[in-house]
Formats: C-alpha cells, structure tokens, sequence
C-alpha cells in the first residue's frame, strides 16, 4: 500500500425547507373525538370517513395558506404564518365537519367531533428521524397541550394566539375567556374557545389539571431535554412495584425541575393526587412532619401526635407525595420509611444530593444534560433575558463550546446564558475561568443555592464532616477521575473508601463502571474540582500525585512490545490527563527527573496514538528540565533518542540526525552499549529514509555489533531496517531471510507488534512474488496478532491486503467486501490510507455490470469483516 493524503470532506450545509416558516408562527393541532372507539367499533368502515376528514381539513387549510407539518392516524399538526389565518382555518374546518354526511359514508356514526388547540410562538426548526423537516421546543409542546385541554368540536386558543388574532378577524368572530388553567407538562395557560354563531358553546369542563388534586407549583421555565429519560422514569415511578424513587444527583443538576415535570405527567394516575412538599428548610423528621402536614392542608389537633394524625390521614389515600431536597435531614431515612409503612398506597418521589439507602429504594441519577440539549436549553434560557437571541452559524460554535466546558450542568447553563443582556457567547467563553464570579444572578426569588454555582457546590460541601471535607479536597488533585486504588495511594485519610462512598452518596462524585475492566472510575465535574481546589492546603497532595501516576505510567510502558501492550496502552489512555497533570506540576515545581521519566513512560502512548506534535512539545519541554535542572546522563540520552523518534516520524530529518547525535554520544560516554545499538539502529534508519544507502547499512551493521546477543527485541529492530535496505535495492530473496530471521528474535523476546509488523512484510514478498497462498496465510497470521492488540489500523491494512489477494485470483466480490471495510476503519481511524481501498472500489466497479455491482456492496454490507476472515 501506498500513503496519500487524502483531502477532507467538505462540511454538509444546513438544511432548510422552504415549506416551514421560521420566526413567530401559529401552530394547530387537531384530533377527532373518540377515534380510537371508532375504529374498535366499525374497523375498516371507518376508512372513509377518516379520508374524508382529512380531505376537508388540507382543502381549509389550503385555503388559509397553512402547511401540514405532519400526521398521526387522525392527529393534524399544521403551521400558518399568522394567528388570524390560522384562527380562520379553525372556523372554516369546523363549518366543513358540520355540514358534511358522514351517515353516507358510515351510517350510524352521527356526527363526527374535532378538538383543536392554537398556540403562537417561535418554535425551534428541525428534522425527525425520517428526515423531513418538524419543529420541536417548548413552543410546540404549549400548542399540543392547548389543543388536549379541548373537546371534539371545540377551538381553544392561547393568550398569545388571542392578541395577534383579535383586529384582523370579521366581524362574527368571538373569543370566551375560560380563566387561567394548569396545562399538564407546561405550567398556566390563560385560555379562550373561538366563538361563532356556527360553532357549539356548551363542553364539558376542560381536561386540565385539577387543582383541588395537587399543590404543584408553577414552573418558571419550560421543560428541555430528557425526554428518553423522563418517559423511562415515569414508567419507573408507575411500576406498581416503585414505592420509593428517588432523583439523586450533584446541585444544578435540574432535578427538582425534573421531579415538577414527573408530577405533573403522572398526576391522572393517582386519585388522591400530588402533593409538593419543600423540605429545603426542614432538618429533621419532625421538620418534615411539619411540612407535609401544611401541604396537605391538615388541621391539626392537640391530640395525637401530628405524626400520628399524618400518618392516619395518608394511611388508605392513593397519592403521589413529591419530597423536594432531603439531604441535609438527619433522620430523613426513618422519617420516610416510616411513612411508607404505615400509608401502603402512598408512592414518595424524592429528590436528594444523598439517596437513603432504604430497602426498596429505588435511585435514579440526574446527571448532566447531553450536547444538544444543553445548547438547547441555553438558547431557550438566553431567549427569555434576551428575547431577540438566536443560534446562528457565527454564535452556534461559541454556545456548543461554552455548553462543553459548562458539562452540561442545567444550573450553570441557564446562568451563563442570563449573561447573554451584556456579552456574547464568545466573550462569555474567555471568562469562564473565573467562572464563580461569571455563573451568578441577583434574583431574589431564587434560594441562594440555586442563585449561583458555587452556592450550589457550597450546599452540598457544609453537609460533609471535616474528614471527608479534606478527603473531598484532596481529590480534586486528580484530573479526568480516579480509580479507588490511586485515591488510597495518594490520599492519607484513615479510610478513603468509606470517604469516597460518602462523596458519590452527596452527588459530588459520579461513578462509572467499565463494561470490560469492571473497574469502577469516579469523577468530579470540572465545576466542583475547581471549588474543591480552592479548599486543598497540603502541597504535598500533587507530588504524591505526581509519584503514583509516574510509578503507574512506567509500569504500563514496560509492556509496550509485549502481547500486554494493548491493555497497557489503554489503561495508559485512561489516565490521559492525570498523566498531563503529573507531568505539568514536575515542571512547574522544577522536579526535573520526575518530569522526564514521565515523559519517557507517557511517550508510547502519544506515539501510537499519532500525536506527533504533543509528543515532540512534551519531550522538548522535559529536555529543557533536563538541561537546566540536571538529571542522570541515561535519561537525558534516552529524551533526546526518543525525540529524535518523533522528528523522523514528522520528517524533520536533519532536527533528528542532530538529535540522534547527541544521544548516540552521551550514551558512549555513559559505556552503555544497548543503548549505543539502539541509536545507532535509529540513524541508520534515517540514513535509508535519505537514501544514502552506503551510509546506513554501515551504521546498521554497527548497531548489530553493539548490542548484547540476548537483546533480541532490539537486534530484530535492526535485522527489520537490514531487511528494507534489502526490498529498496530489489533484492527480495535476502529481504525475505532478514524478515524471517527478525520474526524468530521478536517471537522470542514477545514482541507481538514487531511479529505482525513482520509477518505482514513476508505476506507482501509473498504476494509480489506471485505466491498468493503464502501471502494470504502470513496476512491472517499477522490480522490475528493485530486483532489481539486491538490494533485496528494494521487491522485495516491487512484487510486491504487480502483484498488485493482475492482481487488477483479473481475472487471479486470477495475482494469487494474486504476493501469494504478496510475502508470503512480507515475512516474509523481518520487514516490518510482511507483513498487507497476506495480507489480499489472504484476500480471493482468499473469492471462489474451496475446491477451486480449494487448486490456486491449490499452483500459487503450485511457481512463483518470478522465473518470474512474466518
């Protein structure tokens, strides 16, 4: 195979349709009454009366310049440009139901009933999984839940609907004011039905919630995001099995927001209602009899206990209590237990920073919003300072930034975003290191832990004893989380797994466990790291730090070469940035030795990964410790050869000939002959890469007459770059015997990379030489040695190779379907090889008819790589 550079794809453009208007729209939505009992009752007789239904609706609203966004079964969802025409449509379809003779389509079906609902706004624009374009937000959510409020026949509209509709409509046209209402999921609406001498005035009372059933605050702000997680957890909450759910989680996290959306959802399925009860200022469990008592509206009596007489009145009651903020309530754990005893119809959602740990709890964790939902909530929270705010494409890559390193914690989004009255997006991005300062407002409704972020993280941080205060400073040493094991090794608290157990319980920790490891790995939000930070007084918590992760980082480097290696570079990759905390703090405090060993164990990783630039920055960075600071003559040799590495890789050859020098010299001097060999091994491989022939395979054969016998990892590393000089001078036979004398010494000091390295090379001496049998088994051989390093570029390139096997033999569709996927992992692993099997593909497809080309990649397509080498 040859290398290319392959060029990138040009970025998609955004999609728009020209169809949906965008801005301040009225939406409509509409369903018939009772159609799912006429469907049960007349089946595939009622056909016709629903395509005529639909038939009268797309004639009105064509009238009215709407647009069909889009319909399910019977449900109508349609956009107009302005309220009155939507307003218009309304009246228009409603007359057109009135008149038409269902009894002639279906006899006995009388009249047929629409409800329809009509809300103004700006709902955000978007696409659903079909592709097509829809809307979706807040905006969309109100006008569905105005339209379920409704009954067949009737029109409801929304305040805002109302305003803009009221001086551009005929004369005829009316509007009932019903009265503010509770619409379930969205909070009050203020509600009128459309009035006409045409149109019925007599419905039942609306379908919205009850408030003699429930005490549920109003939201200040519109649901966004979770809706995956909300459904799954109100079918959580519903189990008849779910007595106890709590939403635990870190402060901001959204979860008494969450818990009001779950309330208002679930509130049909509880007779006896939902009741919000606020234990933010209770601190025991009388404190929380109190409360429940006020909320439920009881008038105690002197006798008995008002524990007793709480208990008597839940006791056969069928209600949903939602318990908001129980953390920092000492026996908050028997309180509730108790209450679930002694009321068995009762179910508690709880909201809490710390679960309580009772038998039959069941703990759902809140945590931080995803990529897209944060910037969704942003723009929503930013709209409501700054209503003229809009995502754009100059602002998008600021806000989806901002959202990142915010990690999409709700309370710190929609507190950056109330910033947008003063700055942009991207002013707001430069200040967020001062981002205590940054994430506040002023509001005087707001509870303090909610007023800023670090009231948030403060809340939680009093609640802890002095010990796990420390514990919890000492922690924010570590960067990208933690395992138990580094915990204990650099914290010296008495009992640091009790500790951590206590950080996870009060949310200030997150914990994950590997599927593959089963290795449990906490971490903290930058957020509460930063605050932790500011807490930690002992200096010796980073140079503790510093030690274990080079202890563990040299450990893992040992293994490179070895059949070890993919695990040790993974566990190496796990520990990225605690690796890159450790290395800054030894040059920062001037620990040269620390700084460059470090460097040394981290450098495999950043080699395999293909971060060339890092690697040269990080090694020239320990050189300078080197230098200026002084360390041992090997480890300064040792930087500068692995320097030299990385220049080669990146073609700076004459940078690495200069430093290959000087390494080669301090390792003379130091009478170090391995080291001496391995250098040497180096130059002469930069002397082939300049073709000078000559010159290379002297210093190569120097390098041979240095190194130890017993050293076999490196004399096959030399034998490997003989055998190169051999294939660029077209002698292949004496190639083929380097090669397979390197395979011997890397099989026997365990080098698996070497030894696939090497067996791929015979397969292409092999296959060059028309020997394809052979070169197919050494292409397998070497796949199973990648396959078992989780190596999968040199997976890729031996599935290209075996393609162009099967290509010469004539075996096209086989050789189809491995350029196939040699190709689809090259751009899994943004190789620049990713041209080569589809220059390959493209050539395959010149030969095969059209239609069997088709089949070809449809069969490539239903088949694993895995599949095809077996």
């Amino acid at each position: 195979m040859a290398t290319r550079n392959p060029q990138p794809a040009a970025p998609a453009e955004p999609r728009s349709e020209p169809g949906l208007p965008e801005g301040v729209v009225t939406l409509v939505f509409t369903d018939i009454q009772g159609s799912s009992d006429l469907w049960e009752q007349y089946g595939a007789a009622f056909k016709p009366v629903l395509d005529e239904h639909n038939r009268l609706m797309r004639e009105a609203a064509r009238h009215w310049e709407g647009r069909e966004v889009k319909t399910e079964g019977d449900a109508f969802f349609l956009v107009f440009d302005t309220a009155s025409n939507a307003v218009r449509f309304t009246l228009e379809a409603q007359q057109a139901f009135a008149r038409a003779d269902w009894e002639a389509l279906l006899p006995g079906v009388g009249s047929l009933r629409v409800r329809m609902g009509c809300h103004s706004g700006e709902p955000l624009l978007g696409f659903h999984p079909g592709g097509l374009p829809d809307y979706f937000g807040p905006v969309v959510n109100r006008a569905a839940r105005v339209s379920g409020a409704g009954h067949g026949g009737q029109v409801l509209l929304s305040e805002a609907t109302r305003l803009l509709a009221l001086e551009e409509l005929p004369a005829g046209i009316g509007f009932s004011d019903l009265g503010p209402h509770r619409l379930k999921g969205v909070g009050e609406e203020r509600l009128w039905q459309l009035t006409h001498p045409d149109l019925s005035t007599t419905f039942p009372p609306l379908n919205t919630l009850d408030a003699r059933r429930h005490n549920l605050p109003l939201a200040s702000t519109p649901y966004v995001g979770r809706d995956e997680e909300l459904r799954e957890w109100i079918e959580l909450l519903l189990r008849p099995e779910t007595r106890l759910l709590t939403l635990a989680g870190f402060g901001g996290m959204g979860k008494t927001r969450t818990a009001l959306q779950m309330a208002e959802l679930s509130l049909e399925r509880f007779p006896d209602g939902v009741w919000w009860v606020d234990l933010q200022e209770a601190l025991n469990g009388e404190g929380v009899i109190q409360r429940l008592a006020y909320q439920l509206r009881l008038h105690l009596q002197p006798q008995p206990s008002p524990r007793e007489q709480v208990w008597s009145y839940l006791r056969d009651r069928e209600m949903l209590l939602v318990l908001d903020n129980t953390e920092q309530i000492r026996d908050g754990g028997e309180t509730v237990s108790e209450l679930l005893q002694a009321a068995r119809k009762v179910k508690v959602l709880l909201t809490t920073r710390r679960a309580l740990e009772l038998p039959g709890e069941t703990v759902v964790e809140v945590g931080p919003l995803g990529a897209a939902e944060s910037e969704r909530l942003f723009e929503e929270a930013a709209r409501r300072r700054k209503p003229d705010f809009v995502l754009t494409p100059e602002n998008a890559g600021d806000v989806a930034e901002l959202c990142r390193q915010l990690e999409g914690v709700p309370l710190a989004v929609e507190l950056a975003a109330s910033r947008v009255v003063a700055m942009t997006p991207r002013e707001i991005v430069r200040r967020l290191d001062d981002c205590f300062r940054l994430l506040q407002v002023r509001s005087p409704v707001l509870p303090p832990r909610q007023r800023a972020l670090r009231g948030a993280i403060d809340w939680s941080y009093e609640l802890l004893t002095e010990e796990d205060q420390r514990l919890f400073a000492e922690l924010s040493v570590f960067a990208g989380g933690f395992t138990m094991e580094s915990a204990e090794a650099v914290s010296e608290a008495e009992d640091v797994f009790e500790g951590v157990t206590e950080l996870r319980r009060q949310s200030l920790l997150r914990s994950e466990t590997s599927s593959e490891t089963q290795e449990t790995r906490y971490v903290m939000l930058e957020t509460v790291r930063r605050f932790a930070a500011e807490k930690l007084e002992d200096e010796e918590v980073p140079r503790r730090h510093a030690a274990y992760f080079l202890h563990f980082a040299e450990a893992r480097a040992g293994r490179i070469r070895t059949r070890g290696e993919a695990d040790a570079l993974e566990a190496l990759g796990r520990e990225w940035d605690n690796l890159h905390a450790a290395l800054r703090w030894a040059l920062e405090t001037g620990s040269a030795e620390t700084a460059v060993r470090l460097s040394l164990a981290f450098f495999p990783l950043l080699q395999r990964r293909g971060f060339r630039a890092e690697g040269r920055r990080i090694l020239e960075d320990a050189l300078q410790a080197a230098v200026q600071l002084g360390v041992e003559g090997g480890l300064e040799a040792s930087v500068r050869h692995c320097l030299a590495n990385v220049l080669h890789d990146m073609g700076a050859y004459g940078e690495a000939e200069a430093e290959a020098q000087k390494a080669l010299a301090l390792r003379r001097s130091l009478g170090d002959p391995k080291g001496a060999g391995e250098t040497l091994n180096l130059l002469g491989l930069l002397a082939g890469d300049g073709e000078e022939a000559e010159r290379a395979e002297r210093l190569l054969q120097e390098a041979l007459s240095v190194l130890p016998e017993t050293d076999r990892a490196h004399r096959a590393m030399v034998l490997h770059n003989l055998a190169r000089l051999r294939l660029q001078s077209g002698r292949d036979e004496e190639a083929r015997a380097l090669y397979e004398e390197t395979l011997r010494h890397r099989r026997a000091a365990g080098d698996a990379r070497g030894e696939a390295e090497t067996l791929g090379n015979l397969g292409v001496l092999a296959q060059n030489g028309g020997r394809l049998e052979e070169a197919r088994r050494l292409y397998l051989e070497s796949l199973a040695v990648s396959r078992a390093l989780r190596d999968r570029h040199s997976v890729a390139v031996l599935l290209h190779n075996l393609g162009e096997v099967a290509e010469l033999e004539g075996a096209l569709e086989r050789a189809a379907a491995l350029f196939f996927h040699a190709e689809q992992l090259f751009r899994d692993t943004q190789s620049a090889y990713v041209l080569i099997p589809g220059e390959a593909l493209r050539r395959l497809s010149a030969v095969l008819p059209p239609e069997r080309w088709a089949e070809v990649l449809d069969a490539a397509h239903r088949v694993s790589w895995q599949e095809l080498v077996t």
